[in-house]
């Protein structure tokens, strides 16, 4: 005589649910490494503006403290982080151009004479799905006050 018993729940679950564990964990892999490529993005655009904004920031102590009229040395700095240009063929900081860095001195012979350094039109890429890409980052400014020690 054959049974009747009825089989518990789960068995009758575990049947029915066959490769759904597949579906699932390709579901979770997509989701996770979406989210690590996004990661590694946001990591990579916070080291290129730091990394930036120090060189900057050296640069213009540099030229503080040296010549702040020789604009030339100052880009060359922010350029090659040496004052003399290198020859032809030598690569810049993170691809950076002449025309990125601009440096200017305001209200010469003033109290309020200041060395400005700017940095615009870099950039930098994403590999995020959907927002993949070359984009320009936030121009980096940077202003040291010189007049009261001329």
């Amino acid at each position: 005589m054959k049974s009747s018993r009825i089989p518990p729940p789960s068995a009758r679950r575990r049947g029915n649910s066959r490769g759904s564990l597949f579906v699932e964990l390709s579901l979770i892999f997509v989701a996770f490494a979406t989210m690590l490529i996004g990661a590694f993005d946001f990591g990579q655009f916070l080291f290129v503006h730091h990394a930036l904004v120090e060189r900057v920031r050296y640069a213009a102590r540099w030229g503080a403290i040296n010549n702040p009229a020789d604009t030339a040395s100052i880009r060359n700095m922010v350029l090659y982080y040496q004052s003399a240009t290198p020859p032809a063929g030598t690569g810049t900081y993170f691809g950076l151009t002449p025309s990125n860095v601009t440096v200017t001195n305001a209200d010469d012979n003033t109290d309020n004479h200041r060395l400005n350094l700017s940095i615009s039109g870099y950039s930098y890429s994403i590999l995020s799905p959907y927002i993949a890409g070359n984009f320009q980052g936030r121009p980096i400014n940077v202003s040291i006050p010189l007049g009261l020690y001329d």
